[in-house]
């Protein structure tokens, strides 16, 4: 599995990827693995209760997890590209949702 870090992310885990053969089975799973192995990622993906925050764009092969019908339990498989981006790497901010 091809994991991609852009802007602050990139940063945050010190390459711009990652090769994955664990055997991450869902995008949740990813997620707790990449907290676990680089915790400083937990401010930047997580919010206080834990959840994904909702500023932050991900995708999985392209599309946006949490608009698929499992959100963020969205199965990943091993050919599957990952990437991260910072809330505002596309080059505007995103207003819809404030971080506490």
């Amino acid at each position: 599995m091809h994991i991609r870090f852009y802007a602050n992310m990139r940063t945050t885990v010190g390459r711009a990827s990652l090769e994955i053969t664990d055997g991450v089975a869902s995008f949740r799973e990813l997620l707790a693995l990449l907290v676990d192995k680089y915790p400083e990622t937990a401010f930047h993906l997580m919010d206080a209760k834990g959840n994904l925050r909702p500023d932050v764009p991900v995708y999985v092969d392209g599309r946006n997890p949490r608009l698929t019908p499992l959100g963020i339990d969205t199965p990943l498989q091993p050919d599957s590209t990952v990437s991260f981006f910072s809330p505002i790497s596309s080059g505007k901010i995103n207003v819809e949702v404030l971080r506490d």
